[in-house]
């Protein structure tokens, strides 16, 4: 009798990867098309749509086609994909979960942007492209400058505020102003500061986002509004409920 072979668990990389592959098709393509991303595919629909473009194009480039589907639906097995109906085609979309991952990816992602741009002196045409973007990305990205406390973005934020809307300019504004204020603020107010700006900025998901204790072995929800969450590269999801970390605590102490 042969042995089943275990299958290794899917790696956070991978999992980040799949989840910023599905992102430009959301509501759009179905499983097929998101392993085509992901195998690099030069198939003439998907370098019309610019899909070459994403990020995690050709992610899984050396891998078979069969493989990546199984992949592809391991992630939906997982929570963090899954399917609804457009009309008779099934879609990809994302999870509660899957899109505080990819949000948070995705702020970062532009985050990054910014960054690449300062250093090489590059000037945006237009702020547009941040126009019409989920609110709750948005926001996240301007918590993330605000955690910065660098002023170096505000040219890039003014340029920004003058094409979007009167709730998201309202917020820049704020953004400017703790970046302007931040060398004037002990450590403990600019961290007040933060916190204010933090609960400003955060909208939590409109459903609840469920994670899995490594501990219990439990469901619980996540706390969408702990800002340690945002502050790092990659967002931090813990991996036990509170019961189960005040017990790792006392354990300690």
């Amino acid at each position: 009798m042969s042995k089943k072979t275990r299958v290794p668990p899917m790696t956070e990389r991978e999992i980040r990867a799949i989840l910023r592959a599905a992102d430009d098709i959301i509501a759009e393509g179905g499983r097929t098309l998101l392993s085509r991303i992901l195998k690099g595919s030069k198939e003439k629909k998907l370098l019309e749509l610019g899909l070459d473009r994403n990020p995690s194009y050709g992610f899984y480039s050396d891998v078979s086609l069969d493989e990546i589907m199984e992949k592809v639906d391991r992630t939906l097995h997982s929570g963090y994909l899954e399917i609804e109906m457009n009309g008779k085609l099934p879609t990809i979309v994302f999870t509660p979960l899957g899109w505080v991952i990819e949000r948070e990816r995705r702020a970062e992602e532009f985050l990054r942007e910014w960054d690449q741009w300062l250093e090489n002196g590059v000037v945006p045409m237009s702020m547009e492209y941040l126009k019409d973007r989920n609110r709750g990305m948005i926001f996240l990205f301007l918590y993330k400058i605000v955690c910065t406390g660098d002023p170096k973005y505000i040219p890039f934020l003014k340029q920004w505020e003058s094409v979007d809307y009167r709730k998201v300019r309202e917020e820049i504004r704020h953004t400017i102003k703790s970046l302007m204020l931040r060398d004037s603020l002990t450590d403990e107010d600019w961290d007040k500061l933060k916190r204010e700006r933090f609960e400003a900025l955060t909208i939590r998901s409109k459903k609840p986002v469920f994670l899995h204790c490594k501990g219990c072995d439990r469901y619980f929800v996540l706390d969408e509004l702990d800002p340690e969450l945002y502050e790092g590269d990659g967002l931090k999801l813990p991996e036990a409920c509170c019961n189960c970390e005040d017990k790792k605590k006392d354990s300690r102490s």
